[in-house]
């Protein structure tokens, strides 16, 4: 790695610091759409997703995943690097919460899911979609929260 490349991202890393503040301090005292709304992240928990398709590979249900300007690669690098050594700990929502907002000139959208495991236990997973597409592959093992039918 050279120099300059390395700069470039602790650059990065510096300017995900101050948004992963607010994100930790609005997570403790608001709500997740006024967090989401705060942070110039659109979340969409009422509309369910495409179902996914049936296969048993999880990774190719979630179908194509977003493909991002390459600009972008360095921050949501640095983003993953910041949330991993949180001392509030690394969870999906606050990687979520901090990379769609340091991205949110794509119109990230915030969508949460649940599956159920093996041992029949609940298991819930948030992740960020662009133009419809989950940046995270693992996203089609989980079914996306919706509205509550009659």
């Amino acid at each position: 790695m050279t120099a300059r490349r390395w700069a470039l991202g602790a650059v990065e890393v510096l300017r995900a610091l101050g948004p992963m503040v607010a994100v930790e301090v609005l997570l403790r005292t608001t709500d997740l759409p006024t967090t989401c709304r705060r942070l110039g992240v659109a979340h969409d928990l009422t509309a369910p997703a495409a179902p996914a398709r049936a296969t048993t590979d999880p990774i190719s249900r979630a179908g194509p995943t977003a493909v991002l300007p390459r600009r972008t690669r360095r921050v949501v690098r640095a983003c993953a690097l910041v949330v991993a050594h949180w001392p509030a700990g690394d969870t999906c929502l606050r990687r979520c919460l901090l990379t769609g907002h340091r991205l949110r000139g794509l119109g990230p959208v915030l969508r949460i899911g649940v599956r159920r495991t093996g041992d029949g236990r609940f298991s819930a997973h948030s992740w960020l979609e662009v133009d419809g597409r989950p940046l995270d592959p693992a996203a089609g093992a989980f079914a996306a929260l919706g509205a509550a039918r009659p």
